[in-house]
């Protein structure tokens, strides 16, 4: 009882609270920033230590464009399952770090009703006008799962992809698009058509698409890109821990962030490790 009290006391003072730009991250004392592996533990800590234990999550809560981003991805006609402290890690990268990367332009794999799409767009708009996002899913349910290893929700609701998209053009987000049908089928040419890419965000509860969507993008990211995991370390979606489990011993690869999302770095130094010969 204590605890739903304490909850509903800070989601009051959130709206309450009036709106504030967050300018900067807190700095992590006695703690160098060195690139190793292809990563930064220290932009990892950055990030995901003051937004569990500290203060991170109400500053950004407060911050006018989070809010306005937050607005539109809840419009009635799009919807995500992407839960809050990751929305705001997706904030955070998006503001703070994307744009010391030479691209900008991020895709999505895995877009249920287009709530994080819509989000990151809005972000995108504000920030990087020159960018763009392409969000792929089969936008009509899931696709084949993989016997033994893929549990898919029973609770999958049923996408309008007409109303997502209108939804949008309301917003003026001509920045976004859509792509619909398999994710081995179309994101091919989506990565081709945006060239290079400082963000993926992998959406995917399935390991099939999951694997594609990885080793597909690997190729277009820009060097240090965010390769971002949404689903691997949910219980629910053995699927996706698989592809990273397998993606982390392919290609050599060290987590720079394991909470809320599992972030990679496009570490293009990395090799992918040879399988013996007779395996």
């Amino acid at each position: 009882m204590g605890t739903k009290i304490d909850d509903l006391t800070r989601a009051v003072r959130r709206r309450l609270a009036s709106p504030r730009a967050l300018e900067t991250l807190p700095e992590v004392p006695d703690m160098k920033r060195v690139f190793e592996q292809g990563r930064c533990l220290y932009e990892g800590y950055q990030r995901s230590t003051p937004l569990k234990y500290g203060s991170l999550g109400e500053d950004v809560r407060r911050d006018p464009v989070y809010r306005k981003a937050l607005a539109a991805s809840r419009l009635p006609a799009v919807e995500s399952m992407v839960v809050q402290t990751r929305i705001i890690n997706l904030f955070i990268l998006i503001k703070f770090f994307l744009g010391k990367l030479p691209s900008q332009n991020i895709i999505e794999f895995g877009a249920f009703k287009g709530g994080s799409a819509v989000f990151m767009a809005t972000l995108l708009q504000e920030y990087y006008p020159s960018a763009r996002i392409f969000s792929l899913d089969t936008f009509a349910g899931l696709p084949a799962v993989k016997a033994g290893v893929d549990k898919p929700p029973k609770d999958f609701l049923e996408v309008n992809l007409d109303r997502t998209r209108a939804a949008a053009r309301s917003l003026g987000l001509l920045n976004l698009e859509f792509i619909p049908g398999l994710i081995e089928d179309t994101a091919p040419d989506a990565c081709r058509r945006l060239g290079s890419v400082g963000l993926a965000h992998i959406d995917v509860v399935l390991y099939g698409p999951s694997v594609f969507a990885q080793e597909t993008v690997w190729d277009y990211m820009t060097p240090g890109g965010y390769v971002i995991q949404d689903d691997a370390l949910e219980p629910t979606c053995p699927g996706a821990t698989l592809a990273v489990e397998e993606m982390i011993r392919g290609r050599g690869l060290s987590m720079e962030q394991v909470w809320p999302q599992i972030v990679f770095r496009a570490y293009q130094q990395a090799t992918r490790v040879l399988a013996v010969a007779g395996d």
